[in-house]
């Protein structure tokens, strides 16, 4: 084998399992070993850290990282980083996740200045911290950290048009810094269950309909809209028979919420999985993909339910766009875009959320339509093999 392969350090913030630590996964798992020698590093010993052991990919845990502000043990991970630099000398150190973003490009400035050697930086923007649901001086105070996090950095990856084009206009940093790079995944590597295996595993028992979701839950995911779309659905339409299953990934630090939610709607309908292993094989169980973000960058819970020819519900943020309908129709007057796998809506609007629940739910054969044109669209532009070929461009 040959010994100039280059030595690729992919970084995130936390080892739980989700969006981020899916594409580390993805990304390390698929690089031509010809080519490239890989190691992964985050905080932790969770879900990520596991699936990157058993394929046999170096794993470093760094003990002082976290998602919160911590200076003091911001301190203690930026030497930590500095010192597994020095160990591995990558040639090209990837970044994910905002709060490793900014710690790793100053350990990276740092390691420069003291020894000289400049390895590759690239840093992947998995949806803007300053297009979260926050108050103006919030936005504007992660803007400047968003700006400094992108000076240390050669190349910017945005996961979708919309943080692209977000980017250039908030002045993030240079538009020869950014590329956009959709993210991909692999159906045919997916071992779907049958919907009857995927109920009784889900639910324990057969459900003639189900509307299902995978999502952290957290205020970003907007599951509390969902919720409340579901009381209202349960008042207008008492005699309509449907479960309701809410799949967790990696943390779910508002679970208490859920519950309280769920016991002042007065839900009798909804199962909460916290965690669940490879939790795309479930997706046949459901009738009806449900996403209603506040934020996202491009869920890989959307291309999974393309995947599995589910019609979808999706609330107009972020990528989500971009996944579900083609430029045209999102150029074109109608709102609802009723001609591609899915419905966009606002979000924060239960109301109208619980509304296009029921017109898929009365409307099998619009329902069937979408699950149709899903996958076909997914194959086209979503796949595993277009992103990390465009990726390795840029290494």
């Amino acid at each position: 084998m040959s010994q100039e392969r280059k030595k690729i350090l992919y970084i995130i913030t936390k080892s739980v399992w989700g969006g981020g630590a899916t594409y580390v996964y993805d990304l390390a798992n698929n690089m031509d070993p010809d080519d490239f020698s890989v190691s992964v590093a985050a905080g932790g010993q969770d879900v990520l850290a596991q699936k990157i052991e058993e394929k046999d990919i170096p794993y470093f845990k760094i003990k002082n990282f976290q998602r919160t502000i911590n200076p003091l043990k911001d301190i203690f991970a930026i030497f930590e980083i500095i010192s597994l630099i020095k160990k591995i000398k990558p040639d090209i150190i990837h970044v994910n996740s905002s709060k490793a973003g900014g710690v790793v490009g100053l350990s990276s400035w740092l390691y420069k200045r003291f020894t000289g050697h400049q390895p590759r930086l690239i840093f992947t923007a998995h949806g803007w911290a300053f297009a979260e649901d926050r108050s103006r001086w919030q936005k504007g105070l992660i803007k400047i950290f968003s700006k400094i996090t992108c000076l240390f950095y050669d190349k910017i990856i945005c996961v979708s048009q919309y943080d692209f084009k977000l980017a250039i206009k908030n002045n993030i940093t240079e538009g020869s810094k950014l590329v956009m790079i959709h993210n991909g995944i692999d159906p045919d590597s997916i071992s779907f269950l049958s919907r009857e295996q995927a109920q009784q595993k889900l639910i324990g028992r057969p459900s003639p309909l189900v509307i299902g979701t995978i999502a952290e839950w957290t205020k970003n995911k907007g599951l509390e809209y969902l919720l409340e779309a579901l009381s209202k659905i349960n008042q207008s339409n008492p005699d309509k028979k449907l479960d309701v299953v809410l799949i967790g990934s990696g943390e779910n630090p508002d679970e208490e919420k859920m519950r309280r939610l769920i016991k002042q709607h007065q839900l009798k309908n909804v199962h909460l999985v916290p965690y669940i292993d490879k939790a795309v094989n479930y997706l046949k169980g459901f009738d009806i993909f449900v996403l209603p973000s506040l934020k996202e960058g491009l869920p890989y819970s959307i291309l999974e339910a393309m995947a599995a020819k589910l019609p979808i519900i999706a609330t107009n943020v972020g990528g989500i766009p971009e996944a579900l309908f083609s430029e045209t129709a999102l150029t074109s007057v109608s709102s609802a875009f009723e001609s591609s796998p899915g419905i966009l809506l606002q979000p924060k609007n239960s109301q109208q959320l619980a509304k296009k629940i029921i017109y898929l739910l009365n409307s099998q054969e619009t329902a069937r339509q979408f699950a149709k044109q899903a996958k076909d669209k997914l194959i086209r532009e979503f796949t595993l093999e277009r992103m990390v070929n465009k990726t390795k461009k840029i290494y």
